[in-house]
């Protein structure tokens, strides 16, 4: 019973190993074919693949890196274990890999060959590569640098890539409400902010503070420095009643809220 645990145990390790190495799901099955019919050979080519490669791996971050909007910030990578990264090829990417955030080869940075959006905002540490950290300093951070980064480092025989996101979060202004138009009975309030970073949340609130947000429409539209601007419609009848506009952030940031009163009368009071 041992044996056979331990060779299920070996072969498992051969098909995680090369797994990542094939080309498609073909070359898989050979090898998995393979490795079922000679397991102590393909015990000995999985002790080649770590002899050769070196068996290292790049982690990237399972936490967002949560700024505002002008900090600069760094995208947390390394290589583990913690072997030097100074002779390594290392990319920092999004969706391109062939238009680079960041790129350091043969022991220098590319600067030409980098995203021109990011270009004099990015640097990789020298003292750092020695240790194996391929961190990426973003400086003077934009609304547009929200998004997912992939870190790629490759010795020329072997590749591994990690990623890390940023979440570019800013507070957009207090909330103003007014009374967008009005037909027979009804009226319709507006409530408008802007300068957020990422979408807020909007909620609507009447006198006894039940939450009304379901009969609300809400837009959102995208600035040129990609703050986005927010607008809420909700329709009421026209009577005496005290409304509330809270546009709340998405990230651990303060809120905002705006209330407006309806007299009798039809007069509006903001707070």
């Amino acid at each position: 019973m041992h044996l056979l645990i331990s060779r299920a145990l070996y072969i498992a390790a051969c098909i995680d190993v090369w797994a990542h190495r094939v080309a498609n799901s073909f070359q898989l099955f050979l090898i998995l074919e393979y490795c079922f019919e000679k397991q102590h050979i393909c015990l000995q080519l999985l002790y080649l693949v770590f002899s050769f490669s070196g068996g290292w791996r790049v982690v990237g971050s399972d936490q967002p890196v949560i700024a505002e909007p002008g900090d600069d910030v760094i995208l947390p990578c390394h290589i583990s274990p913690r072997l030097s990264a100074v002779d390594l090829e290392v990319r920092w990417f999004r969706e391109r890999f062939d238009r680079p955030v960041h790129l350091y080869l043969n022991q220098r940075d590319w600067l030409e060959k980098q995203d021109s959006d990011y270009r004099g905002r990015t640097a990789l540490s020298p003292l750092a590569l020695q240790r194996g950290d391929i961190s990426l300093q973003l400086r003077n951070l934009r609304p547009s640098d929200r998004g997912v980064y992939t870190c790629y480092a490759d010795d020329g025989s072997w590749n591994e890539e990690g990623q890390a996101e940023v979440i570019v979060a800013a507070l957009g202004t207090q909330p103003s409400i007014s009374m967008d138009s009005t037909q027979g009975e009804q009226t319709r309030l507006v409530c408008r902010s802007e300068g957020w970073s990422p979408e807020p949340e909007v909620v609507w609130r009447d006198r006894d503070g039940n939450d009304v947000s379901s009969l609300s429409s809400t837009t959102v539209q995208r600035d040129s420095q990609g703050l986005l601007s927010v607008s809420s419609y909700i329709k009421i009848k026209q009577q005496s009643n005290m409304f509330s506009c809270l546009v709340r952030s998405k990230t651990p940031k303060p809120d905002w809220e705006s209330k407006l009163h309806i007299s009798s009368e039809y007069h509006m009071f903001v707070d």
